[in-house]
């Protein structure tokens, strides 16, 4: 029996500490306020990392849920002749909104058509940021190139059919002049594969010409063709609304000319007016500043996935509104490597 007590009077300490030395409920309080009294206070995560991860999974993979777009840096543009292209990424996963920026100017080619491409990544309300690369593959798809030749080079034009072709690239070429005097030269482009447009008679400034003279540069010069006639460029890029609304019977595209970048869809394009990029020689100091800018430009629209259409003119080393010839053969070259499709206008009608 004397056990027996002993027995209760060990357990009559040990309980009374062992309730003691349990945890105490721990609840989550706001930031700002104050953990009720005798209440450990524990602060809630960061960052979910369930989140974090699966951003990193996706942008790893490029994957669609991240939505792509870019814009110019406009701020550097005055600083120096290097185009500078921001290319962003936006996704969400567990409530968690993240932005990652590629840095395709620093991609590197690996071997085969793999391109390790850096990013960072940055949660949105700029709680933390993290760096990272990725490797992209460029797959077939819809993203292309809509290359245009314009004015009367016919013969310079004609001495390169075969570099188009040995490349599978198929042009618009934008005519200048009367049916006649353009007729062999057509007729042997569409036999090649490629696409022919209208450009006007004279290359006349059309928005500073009458209308009995813009009519009849345009409308009437146009209906003097026998051969079809895919869309309208617009002499040094100008025109207005009126303008292309007056020739919307006749061409469904008309396309404007201009130093910008930019990147349409197969929509945007058949919506009846556009704006093309010029590569010509007068736009790029050196060789080497035209091949990083082509690059970066045409890797753009493959990472991005778009239609970036590019114009030119004649075809000569010596032409300040034309391309090199090796310039133009790089650009055939890098967009077959990027696996971006060759297309003309008549490819929207």
């Amino acid at each position: 029996m004397k056990y027996f007590h002993a027995l209760l009077c060990v357990l009559a300490v040990v309980l009374p500490l062992s309730c003691a030395s349990r945890a105490v409920p721990r609840s989550e309080v706001p930031p700002g306020e104050a953990p009720p009294a005798g209440d450990i206070y524990q602060r809630p995560p960061e960052k979910p990392e369930k989140a974090l991860d699966q951003a990193l999974r996706h942008i790893k993979n490029n994957s669609p849920l991240v939505k792509k777009s870019f814009r110019l840096n406009e701020a550097a543009a005055g600083q120096k002749d290097e185009l500078e292209i921001i290319v962003t990424g936006e996704c969400q996963f567990e409530g968690e909104d993240f932005t990652v920026i590629y840095d395709l100017a620093g991609a590197v080619k690996t071997g085969g058509d793999r391109f390790l491409i850096p990013f960072s990544l940055e949660e949105s309300g700029g709680g933390f940021s993290h760096s990272g690369e990725l490797f992209f593959s460029p797959d077939d798809d819809e993203a292309g190139l809509l290359l245009s030749l314009d004015d009367d080079y016919q013969e310079s034009w004609r001495r390169h059919f075969d570099l188009f072709e040995q490349y599978g690239a198929r042009i618009t070429f934008f005519v200048q002049g009367t049916q006649d005097s353009v007729a062999g030269f057509c007729d042997e482009a569409l036999l090649r594969n490629h696409d022919i447009g209208f450009h006007t008679e004279n290359h006349y400034d059309l928005t500073k010409v009458s209308r009995e003279v813009f009519d009849r540069e345009t409308i009437e010069a146009a209906e003097n063709f026998r051969i079809p006639l895919s869309a309208f460029a617009w002499p040094f890029g100008f025109s207005q609304p009126w303008m292309r609304e007056a020739l919307s019977p006749v061409f469904r595209i008309t396309r404007g000319y201009g130093a910008n970048y930019r990147l349409y869809d197969a929509e945007t394009v058949r919506s009846g007016y556009i704006v093309s990029k010029a590569i010509d020689n007068i736009m790029y100091p050196d060789d080497g500043h035209f091949e990083r800018s082509i690059r970066l430009l045409l890797l753009a629209a493959k990472f991005i996935g778009g239609i970036v259409p590019f114009t030119t003119h004649e075809i000569a080393d010596t032409a300040q509104w034309g391309i090199k010839p090796q310039r133009l053969e790089y650009v055939l070259q890098t967009t077959r490597e990027l696996k971006l499709r060759f297309y003309t206008f008549s490819d929207f009608l």
